[in-house]
């Protein structure tokens, strides 16, 4: 899969990443410095960001051993595996005792919660979408713990757990200050949020004006743009 300056490899069975993580990459704002990719699948946000910015660096991390295979597999064929190193580990384990270290942390994580109905029956999928292996709480903490003095934390996230999201940045430390919301069309409401969090910052969280990704004659211009599309 194409976008914008990059050539994706993903499943043709198990999990396929949606639009939502070239969102995230277009929604946070250049420079990156070190960059981490937390449960970052076939590496999209994380190489993402690399081709926004030349002088980024990021360490991407992933449970699952076959994505963590197309992640490097991604960096490589694009280009930027000398500036993107790949963690194959679970959250817990993935950076050990390194200490605030990164710029940026992001991530399109598990959005399901375990009580939101079944899992899917493809293993594969089950993780990546449900948080059978982190959740929400631990991954904020997680970021909030790599992150430098003033570091920044974006995710995207279902629109309808947004106060989940919201509670679990501010529990970690984590100032949420950005948010946009997106919907699929300007009279539906919005199905996922971009939202962006300091650590040790105070101030409001200013609402954007929201990203409709389609109308009558297909994408918006916005959302061509975002997706690559011509």
């Amino acid at each position: 899969m194409c976008s914008s300056d990059l050539t994706l490899w993903q499943p043709r069975d198990g999990y396929r990443f949606s639009i939502d993580p070239l969102l995230l990459v277009d929604f946070v704002a250049p420079p990156f410095g070190r960059v981490v990719d937390f449960c970052a699948g076939g590496g999209v946000v994380g190489l993402g960001l690399l081709t926004r910015d030349e002088r980024a660096h990021a360490t991407v991390i992933e449970i699952q051993p076959r994505l963590a295979a197309l992640a490097q597999r991604n960096a490589d064929d694009n280009g930027r595996g000398a500036r993107a190193d790949l963690v194959a580990a679970a959250l817990r384990a993935a950076l050990g005792d390194g200490g605030a270290a990164f710029d940026l942390a992001v991530a399109n994580p598990p959005y399901r919660a375990l009580e939101d109905g079944p899992a899917s029956p493809v293993e594969e999928v089950a993780i990546a979408q449900h948080e059978l292996r982190v959740s929400l709480p631990e991954l904020a903490a997680a970021m909030r713990r790599v992150l430098k003095p003033a570091g920044r934390a974006a995710l995207v996230y279902p629109a309808a757990r947004l106060p989940a999201l919201l509670a679990a940045l501010d529990a970690a430390g984590l100032r949420p200050l950005r948010a946009r919301f997106v919907h699929s069309r300007a009279d539906e409401p919005a199905n996922r949020v971009l939202v962006e969090a300091h650590k040790g910052a105070r101030g409001p969280l200013v609402v954007e004006p929201p990203l409709i990704v389609r109308d009558a004659a297909g994408y918006t211009r916005e959302a061509a743009r975002i997706l690559g599309e011509p």
